[in-house]
């Protein structure tokens, strides 16, 4: 009965938790999307103005993202509790590589976007941007 009641908060724990990286992820999207929308329609200037404003978009999506996927791995992590079968334990491990993947492209992106959109913002107050 008390491993019956276990399993079960487990099992809710690990949908709730979840449910909550998809809420990040939808709301990651949301946001990039108004923000390009808005961007678009507002946008009167040069276009390398528009190019770093879209990589900050990309970038506070790319942070939504891995956050995203770091909660989802702490679900999976927690369903494993409950279903410690090697087969699952092999796929949380695959869960992890890709994950792992994903977070060190994700973040040499964001890092590249960063530097560009600091050297554009350099080139700009000398008088060298358009």
């Amino acid at each position: 009965m008390l491993e019956d009641l276990t399993v079960r908060i487990v099992t809710m724990l690990f949908y709730l938790i979840s449910l909550l990286g998809v809420a990040v992820v939808v709301w990651g999207v949301a946001e990039a999307v108004i923000r390009f929308l808005t961007l678009l329609t507002g946008h009167r200037g040069a276009h390398a103005k528009l190019v770093r404003k879209t990589a900050r978009i990309r970038e506070r999506l790319g942070a939504h993202l891995l956050l995203a996927l770091d909660i989802f791995i702490g679900a999976d992590i927690i369903k494993s509790v409950i279903a410690p079968a090697w087969e699952h334990i092999a796929m949380l491990g695959a869960v992890v590589l890709i994950r792992v993947v994903l977070s060190y492209f994700l973040e040499r992106e964001m890092e590249r976007t960063h530097q560009s959109a600091q050297s554009g913002r350099l080139s700009d107050h000398n008088g060298e941007g358009e």
